[in-house]
């Protein structure tokens, strides 16, 4: 299978967001790591041809970005997305510590790399994305196409062609614009602590401390039954035992930067793209007393920034005055995105139903964006777990057993003794 086009063919300029990233990277690499653990044995030759197959169907995994143009463009790529093989049983944990130390180079593209890790019953793929192209949604809709890919793909075999090609996705502006939303006549009110700026800490290439938890099925359901009961998202119960654990370690202020999903808040289509915007919610140490109390002032702070004319106006803002220079996408970026903590929660993930191919755990998003201090924390839920990956350099100790134990003694029932939690939480084996 040919994806070759006409050499230097402009794809589309890359929208506000799209280049405020791509200008920040310049000298801070973002790009972020899905971990998919499927129950079958594949070879690298078997993924490729997979990868293959799904680069077709979504046109900004064959593009590179041309920074030489007054604005950044994408222009067709002609290479295949590399695969690299690992040793059998090397931990995830470390190839997503080392995908974090190898920037993604704008040109020649493509903006995907992938890792094969042989396991003992299966295979464990590793993607890794560079922020320019897509988010962690639309990653994850490439795991489900693979996964259906290699479902449909025979070891050995000439599978894999793809049989139409989908219309290269508009920029998130593009489609805001369009948005029949009222912007809201009052903005929420300044707060010089929560609006602080963070610092840049240079891009070194030294790898970050991963760690991984895994809640078990009992606790994943009876948070998300008791967040029901209580009115509130499970997003704003993590955001809750996040600033819980950091109140209890001594921070008077946790601020939690949340990525909203436009697809969910916005309708905006579906697609391999990025269509998602930062919300910045924050606890003072008083609030952290009352867990449900705590996890409802992070619901209604995030619902008001989910509405579509607040997620309208701030695109707009972009829009109009979008950085131009990687100093003033750095100086951007530190101002909307510092945090104690940031949360991207994919949600539920839905298991492609195939034969031959089952996807058996998720982990992710795993990724770093080079400011001091951070913690970035990917959630992911699948088979009735919920799965969580962080990444820092400047690790908290058992920040994310501590994260679990909080959620088993709010989500335990009343009496039930608190020394029980722990046994919900379990630590990943590799």
């Amino acid at each position: 299978m040919s994806i070759s086009h006409a050499h230097a063919e402009t794809v589309r300029e890359l929208g506000a967001f799209e280049r405020s990233i791509d200008l920040y990277m310049h000298r801070n690499p973002v790009q972020f790591s899905l971990v998919a653990e499927i129950d079958r044995k594949v070879s690298e030759q078997t993924l490729a041809r997979a990868l293959r197959e799904v680069q077709a169907r979504h046109p900004l995994l064959r593009v590179s970005v041309d920074r030489r143009a007054p604005r950044a463009r994408y222009r067709w790529a002609e290479r295949p997305v590399g695969v690299e093989t690992a040793a059998e049983g090397t931990p995830w944990q470390a190839v997503v510590a080392g995908e974090q130390t190898r920037p993604i180079a704008p040109e020649p593209g493509p903006l995907l790399r992938t890792v094969l890790i042989p396991a003992e019953t299966g295979s464990v793929i590793v993607l890794t994305f560079a922020h320019q192209i897509t988010d962690g949604i639309g990653g994850m809709r490439v795991v489900a196409d693979l996964v259906a890919a290699l479902d449909g793909d025979e070891e050995g075999g000439g599978g894999g062609e793809p049989t139409s090609e989908g219309e290269v996705p508009p920029s998130q502006e593009a489609l805001l614009g369009a948005l029949d939303a009222a912007a809201p006549t009052v903005g929420p009110p300044r707060d010089e602590l929560t609006d602080a700026s963070g610092e840049l800490a240079r891009f070194s290439g030294r790898a970050p401390h991963v760690s991984a938890l895994a809640l078990q099925r009992g606790l994943t359901a009876r948070l998300v039954s008791r967040c029901r009961a209580e009115g509130v998202s499970v997003h704003a119960a993590l955001c809750a035992a996040a600033s819980t654990v950091f109140h209890h370690a001594g921070r008077t202020r946790v601020r939690v930067l949340s990525p909203i999903d436009l697809r969910r808040a916005a309708g905006l289509p579906d697609a391999v793209a990025n269509r998602f915007a930062g919300a910045r919610t924050a606890s003072e140490a008083s609030r952290a007393g009352d867990f449900w109390e705590l996890a409802r002032h992070h619901h209604r702070a995030l619902e008001h920034q989910r509405a579509p004319g607040v997620l309208k106006a701030g695109s707009e803002a972009l829009h109009g005055h979008p950085p131009a220079t990687p100093e003033e996408a750095e100086a951007l970026m530190t101002a909307v995105t510092a945090a104690d903590i940031q949360i991207t929660n994919l949600g539920l993930v839905e298991a492609p139903a195939h034969g031959r191919t089952r996807l058996t755990a998720l982990w992710g998003p795993a990724q770093t964006t080079q400011l001091r201090g951070e913690h970035v924390l990917g959630v992911a839920t699948l088979g009735g777990r919920l799965r969580l990956t962080e990444l820092t350099h400047d690790p908290v100790a058992g920040l994310l057993p501590d994260l679990a134990t909080v959620l088993a003694q709010s989500c335990a029932e009343s009496g039930s003794p608190s020394s029980r939690s722990v046994q919900d939480v379990e630590r990943p084996l590799r």
